[in-house]
């Protein structure tokens, strides 16, 4: 334990020596990531993207029921890629990725800085860095495959800092552009408008914007076809065997590594009670009328959520915990160099990242995904307990 320690006050004081270390590794790795952009690497993500919005706008079919990959999402999203498709597939995927990476980058210091509002803001810049060190390898097959994950994340992000400073409009609008990159972070839409009144017609509007957008670029007919079809999709993407998708990794994946294959049925009313447990977790959250710990707490519960009960989860797919996660460490770490719950974040966050083979990833991911959860869970049922954790100061409640 000594050791571990000695560690631990080694790597603080290292951090502290050279405080802009976490963006100088961060740098290097997205400038590596650009300079092997390829189409032999991103071909399968994000190719698939621009193969269906060029179907979309010569009003041809953008997915193929055929097989359980391509393109997944709903339409609008399509709309976020705006003049990639003109361009060279290699120029659009570079583009795409120094986008994500700048707005990933921002996320880490506004959530960083409204969990840390008394710290010097250079202080948490040299923090961000850090964050976004340690993400590395959650990052690594995003930024090699150039997945929305990362938009969607980071967008998620800039929403809790919002949520955190109680600007419900700004709040509303990068949830907005978050479920517009990516479908899967309605569950975070829905539990902030299920648990904080004064988001619900922000967000509402923008749910409904992200439906009717599409229908402003196509046929109405058509674009109606392609909902239907994403429904189906969906439907088949939850109708499938653990192993049938070799990349899953979920809860239906640990189950089944240790021999516990659940009929579709059942996994189906697994992900529902999920869902409505998560939500009674978050609106017992909500009761305290603490925005800091609500913006940090719905943003992990529904990173959770997404990871073990979302469809068809994919190992890469966990680096919307994990920023928020380590985001949380930090915070942890930078007030008590002997916080070992900070520690154990960023070590679990490090192997959560990183990629093994298949078969290790589709058990470990998820069990670790559900310790956290246990624990969150276990903060939950006495909500104090958050406000301790991130010491947010008492004001917090009394000005809601």
């Amino acid at each position: 334990m000594n050791a571990v320690m000695r560690l631990q006050e080694r790597t603080i004081a290292f951090i502290a020596r050279y405080p802009w270390i976490g963006w100088a590794a961060w740098l290097i790795f997205c400038i590596a990531s650009l300079l092997r952009t390829h189409p032999r690497r991103f071909g399968s993500t994000f190719q698939a993207y621009l193969t269906a919005a060029h179907n979309f706008w010569n009003g041809l079919p953008i997915y193929d029921m055929s097989v359980l990959g391509e393109y997944l999402y709903w339409p609008v999203s399509l709309l976020v890629l705006g003049p990639l498709p003109m361009l060279p597939p290699v120029a659009a995927a570079a583009i795409a990725m120094t986008v994500a990476a700048v707005v990933l980058s921002l996320a880490s210091i506004a959530l960083l800085r409204a969990l840390l509002p008394e710290r010097p803001p250079v202080e948490t810049l040299h923090l961000a860095g850090v964050l976004l060190m340690i993400n590395i390898p959650a990052a690594w097959f995003n930024f090699k495959y150039v997945q929305a994950q990362i938009g969607m994340t980071a967008f998620m992000m800039i929403a809790a800092a919002a949520i955190a400073r109680r600007h419900w409009l700004m709040a509303c609008f990068w949830l907005f552009l978050s479920v517009i990159i990516k479908p899967l972070s309605l569950v975070m839409l829905l539990l902030c408008g299920a648990t904080q009144p004064k988001m619900r017609i922000g967000l509402a509007v923008a749910l409904l914007a992200a439906l009717a957008l599409p229908f402003a670029f196509g046929d109405v007919h058509y674009v109606a076809g392609e909902y239907r079809n994403w429904m189906i999709k969906l439907q088949q993407l939850t109708a499938v065997d653990p192993g049938e998708w070799p990349y899953q990794a979920d809860f239906a994946t640990l189950l089944d590594t240790i021999r516990i294959t659940l009929p579709h049925k059942v996994q189906t009313i697994i992900r529902l009670a999920a869902a409505l447990g998560i939500l009674a977790l978050v609106w017992r959250v909500a009761q305290l009328r603490n925005q800091m710990v609500f913006a940090l707490a719905v943003t992990l519960f529904a990173g959770c959520y997404i990871t073990l009960f979302g469809p068809r989860n994919e190992f890469l797919s966990f680096l919307v915990l994990t920023p928020p996660l380590t985001a949380l460490a930090l915070v942890l770490v930078t007030r008590d160099a002997r916080d070992q719950r900070g520690w154990l974040l960023i070590a679990a966050v490090l192997v959560i990242g990183f990629h093994g083979a298949l078969e290790v990833d589709r058990a470990l991911k998820p069990l670790l995904t559900f310790i956290v959860l246990g624990w969150m869970i276990w903060l939950t049922i006495k909500p104090e307990r958050w406000v301790e954790l991130l010491r947010a100061p008492e004001k917090e409640m009394a000005g809601q």
